[in-house]
């Protein structure tokens, strides 16, 4: 580090034109001082670089040679940004956007009142509001740039709840159909296992 920072300042030295005894009488030292310190025999004090950064317009960082960690660090950021730029696009590109903008809500709404004034079925077609989180969380799983990443972000267990219900509801079918929860839990299990994240 010492010759380095030797080599340095005899650059610096030079480039600003100052001969090791001017640079000397300018910091205060003798010329000896000076000519070991660009020797890398010596190395300035902390007070003398920060004097010698001023004198030469440099930062501290730059005089010490921690220039390279910058560079480094720069090179490392533009590595992660480049990483992120390669970052495989979605299976599905664009759908999510299309879904997302839709106004299902809305349309649920106009559907549940239409049901309920026109056939007085205010009962059984609240579960259509159950549909509106499955849609969202289908819509966020399009967005998905593997395989396995879109079967995890299927909306199973929404759909099991749905047909649960439907078929307690019209059915009555409440003692079997809580097995369609153990299918859904089965379902993001044998996902999660077998299917392998594409790269």
């Amino acid at each position: 580090m010492s010759i380095q920072l030797g080599t340095k300042l005899a650059d610096l030295r030079k480039r600003n034109g100052y001969s090791q005894e001017a640079l000397a009488e300018k910091m205060g030292v003798s010329r000896q001082a000076v000519s070991k310190w660009e020797r890398g025999e010596s190395t300035p004090d902390t007070d003398t670089l920060i004097e010698l950064a001023r004198l030469y317009s440099v930062s501290l960082d730059t005089l010490v040679g921690n220039e390279q960690n910058e560079e480094t660090k720069e090179s490392e950021t533009g590595k992660k940004k480049k990483k992120q730029k390669e970052k495989k696009p979605p299976l599905y590109p664009g759908l999510s956007k299309k879904l997302l903008l839709f106004p299902y809500p809305i349309l649920i709404v106009v559907i549940y009142i239409l049901l309920g004034f026109a056939l007085n079925l205010w009962h059984p077609s609240w579960l259509l509001f159950l549909t509106i989180p499955a849609y969202y969380h289908f819509a966020i799983a399009a967005r998905a740039t593997t395989k396995k990443g879109l079967l995890l972000g299927m909306p199973v267990i929404e759909a099991a709840v749905f047909v649960f219900l439907v078929l307690g509801l019209f059915m009555n079918a409440w003692k079997w159909a809580w097995v369609l929860f153990i299918l859904a839990i089965f379902y993001y299990w044998s996902v999660a296992f077998y299917v392998k994240n594409d790269k």
